[in-house]
Formats: C-alpha cells, sequence, structure tokens
C-alpha cells in the first residue's frame, strides 16, 4: 500500500480469541505488519513480544497506564510513574511512542491555571520519557461524544502544550476522529504545526466505526494530511461493523490509491 497503516488490536482481530499475541499474528497475516495497543498491565508480555519478534511487527504505539486529573498536581508523581512503567515496557517490546491524554478538567480552577498544571505534569513525564528514548504523544480527545469532561478537548490546546514544554520527550497523537467530532479540520489545526505531530490516528464518523462506513472522505482527509506534510502512518483506531478483514478493505484501498 502506498500510505502505511497501523491496526489497534484492542479493537481489530478479536476474532481470534482474548490473545494479544494471537490479535498481532493475524494482522500480520492480513498484511500489517504496525500494531498498536493500549494498556499493557492486562497482557501476556513475553507472547506479545515473541508474536512481535516472529512476524517481524513493529509495535507503533501504546498507552501510559492510568486516567490522571493532570491539572491536579497532587496526580503528578502518580504520572511519572506511570510514564516511567510504561516506557520501560515500550523499550522491552519495541515501541517509541506512549500516548496520554490530559485528564478531565476541574471547574472550580481557571482553564489557563490548569493548562500550565498540565504542562508542568507534561514536563515532569517528557524527560522520564526521553531518558528512556521513548516519547509521549498527547492526544486530543473529543468532549461531545466520548470523554466528556476532558480538558485538552483541541488539538490547538493540545500543540500549544507540545510547544510549552519543547522536549523531543513529548509530540502531539493528532486523533482525526476526536478532531472531527469536534468540529476541526486537519488543514485549519495542523498549518503550522505538523512538525509538533508524531503520529495520526483515523476512524469514522458519527459512531468511529471503519473510514468508510461513516460520513468523512478519507481519500482527501489522507491526502491533505500528506500534503501538509505528515509523513507517518495512520492509525487504524476504529469499532469494526463488520468482521476485521471486510472492515479493513476500504481504507487499504484508499491507502493504496494514494
Amino acid at each position: 500500500m502506498s500510505l502505511p497503516l497501523s491496526v489497534n488490536v484492542e479493537l481489530l482481530f478479536r476474532e481470534t480469541g482474548d490473545d494479544t499475541g494471537d490479535r498481532i499474528r493475524a494482522a500480520a497475516d492480513h498484511g500489517f505488519g504496525a500494531v498498536e495497543i493500549w494498556s499493557h498491565s492486562d497482557k501476556d508480555l513475553d507472547r506479545v513480544e515473541k508474536a512481535l519478534s516472529d512476524t517481524g511487527s513493529t509495535l507503533h504505539t501504546m498507552l501510559v497506564e492510568g486516567r490522571l486529573t493532570l491539572a491536579d498536581p497532587a496526580t503528578h508523581e502518580a504520572f511519572v510513574g506511570h510514564v516511567r512503567a510504561a516506557a520501560e515496557v515500550a523499550n522491552r517490546l519495541g515501541c517509541t511512542r506512549i500516548v496520554t491524554g490530559s485528564g478531565v478538567g476541574l471547574p472550580y480552577r481557571k482553564r489557563a491555571v490548569q493548562h500550565g498544571i498540565v504542562v508542568e505534569a507534561l514536563k515532569a513525564g517528557a524527560d522520564v520519557a526521553a531518558e528512556h528514548g521513548v516519547t509521549i504523544v498527547l492526544e486530543n480527545l473529543n468532549t461531545r461524544v466520548d470523554h466528556p469532561g476532558t480538558l485538552f478537548d483541541t488539538t490547538a490546546e493540545c500543540v500549544a502544550a507540545v510547544r510549552a514544554v519543547g522536549s523531543p520527550g513529548l509530540a502531539l497523537l493528532y486523533d482525526a476522529y476526536h478532531s472531527l467530532q469536534m468540529g476541526e479540520t486537519p488543514a485549519r489545526e495542523l498549518d503550522g504545526a505538523i512538525d509538533v505531530v508524531s503520529h495520526v490516528q483515523i476512524a469514522d464518523l458519527p459512531d468511529r466505526g471503519e473510514p468508510g462506513s461513516g460520513t468523512v472522505d478519507w481519500a482527501a482527509q489522507l491526502r491533505e494530511l500528506r500534503q501538509l506534510g505528515y509523513a507517518g502512518p495512520f492509525g487504524l483506531e476504529y469499532v469494526p461493523t463488520t468482521g476485521s478483514a471486510d472492515s479493513l478493505r476500504a481504507i487499504t484501498e484508499i491507502a493504496a490509491a494514494l
């Protein structure tokens, strides 16, 4: 395919069962050599590591575990600990990106103040990530449908935080699904900011189904992201409305044509 794709095996290839290693093998059998996961503490890491090695697959992203309210300074020590734990697992599995969000906002504290407190947490986390040779990727999450109360629900706020930290240990995960749910467009949000983007994830609107199942013109969106300068793979983090293999058909055809 002309555009590289990575598949989230928490959501795709579930037909193989609960074992993440088996899902990685299924993804490889269907031609996908890059995969993404969420948590690590609930997985048999020996089996994950062996599946990655046997298939030659790359683990492109995994989560920093724990949904913490980073606008509360009391959470920062725990956050740094979660970053360190994720970075150590990432090193073992050959993953270079660990994903986090801002957490929910606090209604009793001004938004600008909360932004500064989150930046402090991200700075501390980025230092630990950089020491381990990995990058925290800060994800924009929509508050309209999926993550009510999240503080950083716009791409601009995430970009501002990444720039404020100014560390190789922190970059942006631009989630196009969440951005589009918030009424944003890549052209408007990433023009002049593509340098901070480390990864892009996609899913269709309105229901987070596979690309081609909803209302988004993905050929146009992916072409636009490439024209903006994004050169990495597109992460497929969607809830399939049909079998995994069938759900991948439209986006693989689009990727092959671009």
